[in-house]
């Protein structure tokens, strides 16, 4: 008799507690999921009588920031009335809002407007029916086109690491990679895939890895690809070509320089032979004249004539 008592009391408070758990002043749906560029609605409803100093409040928190720094969106209180930066993006879906139905609709949503949106009802005159309610806006975007990457060298025998990565996409996109068609697979131990960062590691790389790569980024929106061209690069041959340039680059300093060697020594030869011949001609041009087939005779002048004689100012001789 006992236990049935127990039981039966025990039923009793687990219908009473259901009824108050199921019983809400302010009833929203937690979680909406809208593509970006489509409507969402935000649904929120009351069940107390509007009545006077009866008021309906709208705000939104970013993702990250707490539900009490959340900033008003909309206000009414017998007109509504919208913060500026919303106004013509949203519309409360019964205008005004007194029919137990408080919903708002976002127009053409867009990544900036997920985040945390808080409902709040306020009877005065039914405290009892004043409540808020909180609803999580997840705005889902297809891949954007990824960007495809190589880390390393393609030298053969080397390991290099393909990257692709999609700057914009929610879901978190899956990332795969796919050879060209027509080539054949790659041993499976030949390279590493990781579909969540997107990365490719290639191990010991030879002219069977030569292909086209292709990375696709998917999620339950859509996808987007991007390629990469693989080409070997052997070691030894870029060693030997870089020597040859080298050695190219030095010949053609030495033949340069050694015609500019030449060049300045016959220059200097022949300022030289010149000046020579110059000098040669003023000697010749400084010595006495003589006549063709003549003789230069001495003059003899007598003694006693000499001190007689003078020597005038329109003489040669001056």
């Amino acid at each position: 008799m006992a236990f049935g008592r127990t039981v039966l009391t025990t039923w009793i408070l687990f219908q009473y507690f259901d009824v108050v758990r199921s019983w809400q002043a302010v009833v929203v749906k937690p979680s909406v999921f809208v593509r970006s560029g489509s409507s969402a609605e935000l649904t929120c409803t009351y069940n107390t009588h509007v009545s006077e100093g009866f008021t309906l409040e709208w705000r939104y928190a970013s993702p990250g920031t707490p539900a009490v720094q959340a900033k008003r969106l909309l206000y009414y209180n017998g007109r509504v009335f919208w913060v500026n930066s919303w106004d013509g993006r949203m519309a409360l879906v019964q205008n005004p809002p007194v029919s137990g139905v408080a919903s708002i609709r976002i127009v053409s949503a867009q990544t900036s407007d997920a985040g945390l949106y808080i409902c709040e009802v306020t009877n005065p005159n039914d405290w009892s029916g004043s409540g808020q309610g909180l609803i999580n806006l997840t705005v889902l975007v297809p891949p954007s086109v990824p960007v495809c990457q190589l880390q390393g060298n393609t030298y053969v025998g080397n390991d290099i690491t393909l990257i692709c990565q999609s700057s914009q996409g929610l879901p978190t996109p899956i990332y795969s990679w796919h050879r060209e068609q027509n080539v054949a697979a790659l041993p499976a131990d030949s390279f590493i895939e990781d579909q969540h960062t997107g990365s490719l590691i290639l191990r010991n790389l030879s002219e069977a890895f030569a292909s086209t790569y292709t990375c696709k980024a998917s999620n339950e929106l859509g996808q987007a690809v991007c390629s990469i061209t693989l080409r070997m690069t052997y070691e030894g041959r870029s060693a030997t070509v870089i020597g040859g340039v080298l050695m190219g680059v030095f010949f053609v300093l030495l033949l340069t320089g050694v015609t500019v060697s030449y060049v300045t020594w016959n220059t200097k030869k022949h300022i030289q032979k010149m000046y020579a011949n110059e000098l040669s001609q003023v000697n010749n041009n400084s010595a006495p004249h003589q006549q063709s087939g003549g003789k230069v005779l001495p003059i003899q002048l007598d003694t006693e004539d000499q001190s007689d004689l003078k020597v005038s100012h329109f003489s040669p001789l001056v």
